[in-house]
């Protein structure tokens, strides 16, 4: 071990051997000689092994780059055992009372354990060992110090003779998480000072315990003293309170007090350490009994000192948690909409969702506020609370909510102006939404009118008019999903099916038909179910065929439309009473014979219907059939927004006011396309 040794006993103070003072578990033992390097102001500490042919282990080993042990005060360290510990997460904290003690800790797994140590006394480099045996207790064996040609002070113990770890108590999993529980806190705080700790060369990782995202170190100066606060904040829950931690300038603790958020309903782990010279030759000057703060400081001005510090810690909580409760908050709401279903429905259009996203809004902010509004409520309580809540916002009682509110949970003032500002500005939000909504929908209404009818001799239909459609279903009904575009009747059907019931391939079962060569132009299918009589619903389907703007919707395009319909008729696996079909054709005109037709379905009062049959709807429709359908359903809110038509129309124009002919269609639809 470095040293040749002595026969005689080191003329150090006996250690006083109580075996109820030493741990039993080899972890917590091998946790106290990590501790001893770090105590020596090491910043890596490695724990090596080897096993024999039974998998046992061999040889164990842990070296510091520490400041060794120095030989004048091998009494002091190897003279008693670990007295006191302060306890967080199991960890050992630094005190004047537990310096360099559990050193006789090797006995819970080893009969020996022999150090060799580095140390530096009036700038020289000084060496020697030092043995223990379990079986003599009173012991303790040391070699004369030398001089050492290392340059490098540090402490290697080696435990032999043992005869309880396997290699299986030693793997990785186990150690680092022993380990982490102890010295996670203590890795994060010095992780500038290359604080590390390896096993078998592989370093522990401190984030496994510490969200390092939320937690967070600030330096605040109060009255001339500097103060280093630490925020950290555990992944997972801790046994211990949640307390504040203070130390001196030599990292020694000197007291502690739980945190005004100790209370672990929204299991924000947290633990804070304070370091600061304020703190500097005082004793316990902080404890908790009782949960009572006692103070023991005896001036007024230190004690006004230690009052602003626990300002600044609880703004540094609170700030942390708003940012944490924010995660939470989405998190929360979405398990109330997809796991437990408390949540209310919304249409599936624009409205609908911009009403959604604003009770959600809403949702997250009260959520942050207080988490015990929803703590522990039953599903049909949660569902009741958030449709009343939805029922509030979207009437003219919106500003009640924060009545309602501050009935159920104290508020502070600052609370209330946020909590006011989010309606306010949620409510805000949606007109902004909505306006950005129309704009972009009249957008693409005006970019279709000139194509349709300015530009109807360059547009075509399959380059300009179907691009616009297939980006824009909502045209024809905002219930309509795209499931295929310009496919044939085949391939459309195919793709259909496969939609709705996640089949891939009905080639076998359906009929050959010359009409599957025909090209359908648009097809869409609904995903809602509309509700018939005897409480059965039926699936919604709409086929459309677009002509270019200069063809008129004559009997020859209603009898094409009229063949898809025949062919959809004849497959059985689409004809059961449960779907419906509408098939629909769109010109910029309509002949006499389609007006015709109009006569004679007038009595079913529905706008543009030429014909029907079993569950099937044939209808021709013009272009200003679709743009005038599409204002009156948007003309309340246009009027309440005082929205400017003109104005969209002329900018768009004006955008391509250098275009000519087909290049101008082209230009049209390529801006129609990328709107939303």
């Amino acid at each position: 071990m470095g040293g040749e040794y002595h026969d005689y006993t080191c003329k150090c103070k006996k250690p006083k051997y109580r075996s109820s003072g030493i741990t039993s578990d080899y972890k917590a033992a091998i946790s106290e000689y990590v501790w001893n390097g770090f105590e020596a102001n090491a910043t890596k500490v490695s724990i090596e092994y080897t096993h024999n042919e039974a998998f046992g282990v061999k040889e164990l080993i842990i070296k510091d780059n520490g400041e060794g042990i120095n030989y004048n005060e091998l009494g002091e360290t190897f003279g008693a055992f670990l007295a006191s510990k302060k306890n967080l997460l199991s960890l050992q904290m630094k005190s004047k009372a537990n310096k360099g003690k559990g050193r006789f800790s090797f006995i819970a797994f080893s009969n020996n354990a022999e150090w060799h140590t580095v140390y530096k006394d009036n700038d020289v480099y000084k060496e020697y060992d030092i043995a223990m045996s379990s079986d003599k207790k009173e012991v303790i064996d040391c070699s004369e110090p030398q001089l050492s040609e290392q340059n490098a002070t540090g402490t290697e113990v080696r435990f032999f003779n043992i005869n309880t770890l396997t290699v299986e108590n030693m793997s990785f999993e186990v150690i680092e998480s022993a380990l982490l529980k102890d010295f996670a806190w203590f890795l994060y705080l010095y992780k500038n000072k290359d604080a590390e700790i390896i096993v078998n060369g592989e370093k522990i990782d401190y984030k496994k315990y510490i969200n390092t995202d939320l937690s967070e170190k600030v330096m605040v100066t109060i009255d001339g003293y500097r103060f280093e606060i630490n925020l950290i904040v555990w992944q997972e829950s801790i046994s211990e309170k949640f307390c504040c931690y203070y130390f001196d300038e030599k990292n020694i603790l000197k007291g502690k007090r739980t945190t005004t958020f100790n209370h672990n309903t929204i299991n924000f782990n947290h633990s804070v350490f304070v370091k600061s010279d304020f703190f500097d030759d005082k004793e316990n000057v902080i404890d908790d009994h009782e949960d009572t703060q006692i103070n023991l400081f005896e001036s007024q001005d230190e004690k006004k000192i230690l009052k602003k510090l626990h300002k600044e810690i609880q703004k540094l909580i609170e700030k942390k948690i708003s940012v944490y409760l924010s995660d939470k908050a989405e998190e929360a709401v979405e398990a109330m909409i997809t796991e437990r279903k408390t949540f209310p429905k919304f249409s599936d259009d624009v409205y609908g969702q911009m009403r959604k996203n604003d009770l959600k809004r809403v949702t997250k902010e009260i959520f942050k506020l207080e988490p015990l509004i929803f703590h522990k409520l039953k599903q049909i309580q949660e569902k009741s609370l958030l449709g009343f809540l939805n029922l509030l916002l979207s009437s003219e009682e919106r500003e009640n909510v924060l009545t309602i509110i501050e009935q159920v949970v104290e508020l502070s003032p600052q609370q209330r102006a946020d909590f006011s500002m989010i309606l306010k500005k949620t409510s805000l939000e949606n007109i902004i939404d909505t306006i950005k909504f129309i704009e972009d929908r009249y957008k693409v209404i005006e970019l279709l009118k000139s194509i349709v009818y300015d530009l109807t001799k360059f547009a075509n239909e399959r380059d300009h008019v179907q691009k616009i459609v297939e980006r824009h279903f909502w045209l024809f009904g905002e219930q309509y999903n795209l499931a295929s575009a310009d496919q044939r009747m085949q391939k459309a059907l195919e793709q259909y099916r496969n939609i709705l019931y996640g089949e891939e391939d009905v080639t076998a079962e359906l009929n050959p038909d010359a009409e599957n060569e025909r090209r359908m132009d648009i097809f869409l299918c609904n995903t809602r179910n509309v509700e018939t009589t005897f409480e059965t619903t039926q699936e919604e389907n709409i086929v459309v065929e677009l002509k270019a703007p200069r063809v008129p919707l004559t009997k020859k395009v209603l009898r094409q439309v009229e063949d898809y319909m025949d062919y959809v008729r004849r497959q059985p696996q689409f004809n059961s009473e449960l779907r419906k079909w509408k098939f629909i054709a769109v010109c910029k005109e309509v002949d006499d014979y389609v007006k015709s037709q109009y006569k004679a379905f007038e009595d079913k009062g529905k706008v543009g219907l030429v014909f029907q049959v079993d569950n099937c709807e044939v209808y021709a429709l013009t272009w200003d059939d679709i743009f005038k359908s599409f204002e009156i359903k948007h003309k309340p809110m246009l009027e309440r927004l005082k929205y400017d038509r003109e104005r969209v129309a002329n900018e768009l124009m004006a955008a391509v006011s250098d275009t000519e002919g087909r290049e101008k269609a082209d230009t049209l639809t390529e801006i129609a396309v990328a709107q939303l």
